[in-house]
């Protein structure tokens, strides 16, 4: 388990409306979705990539553990409901959280501080990032097709810009002058049609991944028995300590 915890003062990627205060988290909605850009706070996984999987308000701490948050928009975020069902009511407690052991929350953490890439699968730098990897299972299935969808679009669209910015260097003026005309209607209609080309990629990708994340993800059970075992190990480093909100406590 990584042992290091990286702390950075730099802005985080979510940045959160000014909202009215009290009111009834449900409220709260249609701000959480626009501040996080539509998209789940733990996996990244967008709305429009989500298909079957609804999105749902998740409470950072959870509502059993902290009743005077239960309405607080600080702790609220916008999560898809298999992160969220994941995520549950655990609560590491105090010392544990004091070491690392919590989840990661993109309106103070920073990404890169705590996850690194390797190819498609997320792997941790923190005891932040190994938690949220492990209670979340944040190297699901579904979540490395969508990472290798969206290496598709990213690949796509970068053969795609560099074709443009080289018809954007091209020097017309070379040309002999019966040429220039033609050459730079031609360039002008390529130009115009990148942003189209780039959304229909996207488009495609989008139609091509909606039931890769609803397929069965055979791996499930032996991924989940690993996770949990790790976990019960994490867990063990603070004997008789309760890892999961007590329905009693205000």
């Amino acid at each position: 388990m990584p042992t290091d915890i990286v702390v950075r003062e730099e802005q985080a990627l979510v940045v959160r409306s000014d909202v009215e205060p009290g009111l009834p988290y449900s409220r709260y909605r249609n701000s959480l979705r626009h501040d996080f850009f539509h998209a789940c706070a733990y996996c990244t996984m967008a709305e429009a990539e989500a298909s079957a999987i609804r999105f749902t308000i998740d409470h950072y701490v959870p509502q059993n553990a902290r009743a005077d948050l239960v309405d607080s928009y600080e702790n609220l975020m916008w999560a898809c409901d298999e992160c969220n069902s994941r995520k549950s009511d655990r609560y590491p407690p105090e010392k544990a959280r004091s070491d690392g052991y919590r989840f990661f929350r993109p309106d103070l953490d920073l990404f890169l501080d705590h996850f690194e890439r390797d190819d498609l699968t997320l792997n941790s730098k923190t005891r932040t990032g190994w938690f949220s990897i492990q209670a979340m299972d944040l190297n699901r299935e579904a979540l490395m097709r969508l990472r290798d969808l969206r290496r598709r679009l990213s690949d796509c669209e970068e053969h795609i810009t560099a074709g443009v910015l080289a018809l954007r260097a091209f020097g017309i003026d070379r040309l002999p002058n019966h040429l220039r005309g033609p050459a730079a209607r031609g360039i002008r209609s390529i130009l115009d049609a990148h942003d189209t080309i780039v959304g229909a990629i996207e488009n495609l990708l989008r139609e091509n991944s909606k039931s890769f994340l609803i397929d069965d993800d055979e791996g499930a059970p032996a991924r989940s028995k690993d996770r949990a075992a790790k976990l019960k190990s994490a867990e063990s480093l603070y004997p008789g300590q309760d890892w999961r909100a007590p329905r009693n406590r205000k």
